[in-house]
């Protein structure tokens, strides 16, 4: 079974319909969510040196969150599928069978950790 770990020094921004704004019939993020992304990736590129899991995994995210606020941990995992994506650590999120995530708070602190295993027998 092969497993990847990654750790990025924040945490997702959650990507929903009001981050989308339409403009002239355009589609397109704002700079928070934007900025976001291009960190994140560049954080996934620099540990992820192997080859792109094609078949069907299980993602376990622990996301660290500073404070109490209220976040839709389902839409922050969306953001995360997409940096996954792109940075070819998967093949294409449709390939996501099983998801394990904690959210847990300390005060002060921020992160997700992400580990990718394949499920070769399905």
């Amino acid at each position: 079974m092969k497993s990847i770990e990654i750790t990025l020094t924040s945490i997702p921004v959650a990507k929903t319909n009001r981050y989308i704004r339409r403009r002239g019939g355009k589609v397109f993020l704002p700079p928070r969510v934007k900025h976001w992304q291009s960190r994140a990736l560049w954080e996934v590129l620099e540990q992820f040196k192997s080859e792109t899991i094609r078949g069907p995994v299980r993602v376990f995210v622990k996301l660290t969150l500073p404070d109490r606020r209220r976040r839709d941990i389902d839409n922050m995992l969306k953001s995360l599928w997409d940096v996954l994506e792109r940075a070819k650590v998967i093949e294409d999120d449709s390939l996501i069978y099983e998801v394990f995530v904690k959210k847990e708070v300390k005060r002060g602190e921020k992160g997700t950790f992400i580990r990718v295993e394949s499920l070769e027998a399905l």
